[in-house]
């Protein structure tokens, strides 16, 4: 037995050894690695050394520059391409990688036995600041140090070490690559294009920094593993979405646990249908998800709750923020549509809509635009409409809010809210609210908690928490 263990140590060993088939110094002086390709004209960018946990370790210069060819025993050789795992484990002290136009293949994930290595690739596990790639290469492109496909529709890889902690992806981006920004570690903030139509399995993964996401309409796929990062507690589903990939739910689920509370907003009408996660991971079912929130249409909340995978989840509440009444004013909000470029409020005092009381527009920020008083019903004076702070915390999802105030008191009013994209109606959402009367709003103020009486300008007020009331219940602004 122990002759054996040694004949495999040896055999290790020796496999060890011939990681690469020769090393040629760069311009620099740093030694790189190289396989000789298939084809004998081509080489390809290798590990050092199987067995080294920093790869390129001697290597003195923050910039890594790779040839267009190399010279070995008299023969030179095109460097085509990057090979798998190749600069994993890379020095630390190396910030920039710059990549010659012959460069035609780059690994961005590999599999082992079928399964797919989450370490695998060229690229994944470096600190990187950095990818230079040359104009002229006809396959890659990159841009503010980020790799992406030749025609700039496919972001293929950011580099992990990345230090801007705010990122802005342009739009014209359609696909976020395999793994393509997995271990981004300094990313707090992330904003994903309007044209984006897909996150590749493992596209953010362990980008642990993130805390929201905003997954906007225009997105249709959602891979595997798409966002598995440990701090995301706010996480936004556009309605475009349907196809969804395996460990969906089970990303935040088990990266949260009892940390902190998770919301899970999704715009989606019919649930997506999703991985049965509890069936290959049974332990996630004894996780506790008390503190998990899934926020969906009104309408869709049954549909979730006997959803497989959806159903999961003990918290399934509406994504609508409630409509607020007072006396004489209103709080109007709405899910913000991340396709509309505008949005259209209609108050009518007849559930026929056929008394329209007037006509509020905005534009694509949620700011209002236009009043039209021109209907029948059409109050005496204009009433004053007062757009909400948008720094003020929420607990729901992206959302634009107004208030209404010059109301009638103890009236019904029927709305009808719609967003366009330019002239098209591409959602509506309909229903009603009651102004309060003058009891009605004394009682609401003494159900609340801990009021007191103010005496301001020579007049008594009542104040609950930062609200200031009149005595006959009226909210002073």
């Amino acid at each position: 037995m122990k002759k054996s263990i040694f004949l495999l140590i040896i055999l290790v060993c020796a496999m060890s050894a011939q990681a690469y088939d020769f090393k040629v110094a760069n311009d620099d002086g740093c030694e790189i690695a190289y396989n000789i390709n298939s084809d004998g004209a081509t080489v390809s960018v290798t590990y050092t050394d199987i067995g080294d946990q920093t790869n390129y370790a001697d290597f003195q210069c923050d910039t890594m520059r790779i040839p267009e060819s190399v010279v070995y025993e008299n023969k030179q050789y095109v460097v085509a391409g990057l090979g798998n795992r190749c600069f994993r484990f890379l020095n630390p002290d190396i910030k920039v990688l710059v990549l010659p136009a012959t460069i035609d293949t780059i690994p961005f994930f590999a599999k082992y036995n079928g399964e797919y290595f989450a370490e695998g690739g060229a690229l994944h596990g470096t600190g990187l600041h950095s990818i230079i790639m040359a104009e002229n290469c006809p396959k890659y492109a990159t841009e503010d140090g980020i790799l992406y496909s030749k025609d700039k529709k496919v972001l293929l890889a950011y580099p992990a070490g990345n230090p801007k902690d705010s990122v802005v992806l342009e739009e014209g981006i359609i696909m976020l690559g395999y793994g393509s920004m997995a271990y981004a570690k300094n990313i707090r903030y992330l904003e994903l294009p309007l044209t984006l139509k897909e996150l590749g399995d493992e596209a953010l993964e362990e980008v642990n920094a993130l805390t929201h996401l905003v997954i906007k309409d225009s997105v249709e796929r959602i891979g595997d593993w798409a966002f598995a990062c440990r701090q995301l507690a706010h996480l936004t589903i556009g309605s475009g979405v349907k196809d969804v990939g395996m460990n969906f739910i089970v990303s935040p689920l088990i990266f949260g646990r009892k940390e902190f509370d998770i919301h899970i907003y999704s715009r989606v009408v019919t649930p997506p249908a999703i991985y049965n996660w509890t069936d290959q991971y049974p332990f996630i079912s004894e996780l506790p998800r008390e503190r998990t929130y899934l926020y969906v249409p009104a309408k869709s909340i049954n549909a979730y709750r006997q959803a497989t995978g959806w159903n999961q989840l003990p918290n399934i509440l509406p994504i609508e923020p409630p409509v607020v009444t007072g006396i004489d004013n209103v709080q109007v909000s709405w899910v913000q549509n991340f396709s509309a470029t505008g949005y259209v409020w209609i108050l009518y005092t007849d559930e026929a809509h056929t008394q329209r009381y007037m006509t509020l527009t905005f534009d694509a920020n949620g700011h209002l635009t236009g009043i039209d008083l021109a209907g029948n019903q059409a109050p005496a004076r204009v009433p004053a409409l007062n757009e909400e702070d948008e720094e003020e915390s929420t607990q729901f999802a992206e959302y634009y809010s107004f208030t209404i105030t010059g109301l009638s008191a103890n009236t019904t009013y029927y709305f009808v809210r719609q967003s366009l994209n330019g002239t098209d109606v591409i959602d509506e959402e309909n229903g009603t609210f009651e102004t309060l009367s003058s009891t009605e709003a004394i009682e609401k103020i003494n159900d609340a908690s801990a009021p007191i009486k103010v005496i301001s300008n020579g007049g008594i007020f009542i104040k609950q928490g930062d609200k200031t009331y009149t005595l006959q219940g009226q909210e002073v602004r």
